[in-house]
């Protein structure tokens, strides 16, 4: 249960107010991440993740924030929660919201990793355990 509240609680941290900083970028998604956001648990690193959408998902979700559990030893990450906005910049309605442990994303650019190379993951694992 502590890692559900932990996951609604850094969920909530997120405003407009934040220092949102760009760590990646895909075709029709920008990610940003606001490092004073960061916190540390044991071996793990929590973080809240914004993924801003070019266009508007037929859903009405324009934006997402991600609660992320990052293992920085493991080289790896998982989803712990997620709210889905109808602006961009986590702003405007909340279209949906879950709390759930996705399975581990290993990104280590080694043989085994079990995501892309070119994904996201890879610059956001590298900004939160650098700092």
């Amino acid at each position: 249960m502590r890692p559900v509240l932990s996951a609604v609680l850094l969920l909530a941290a997120t405003s407009a107010s934040a220092d949102w900083v760009k760590v990646s970028e895909t075709a029709d998604t920008v990610y940003y991440i606001d490092p004073a956001l960061i916190t540390d648990k044991s071996n793990l690193r929590r973080v809240s993740v914004i993924q801003n959408y070019a266009k508007q998902e037929l859903s009405g979700v324009r934006s997402r924030v991600v609660s992320y559990e990052i293992d920085c030893a493991g080289q790896r990450l998982r989803s712990i929660a997620a709210t889905e906005h109808s602006e961009p910049m986590a702003q405007g309605k909340s279209v949906s919201s879950w709390i759930r442990e996705s399975d581990w994303l290993y990104v280590a650019p080694r043989t085994g990793s079990n995501i892309a190379p070119q994904t996201p993951y890879r610059p956001i694992l590298r900004f939160v355990c650098s700092r």
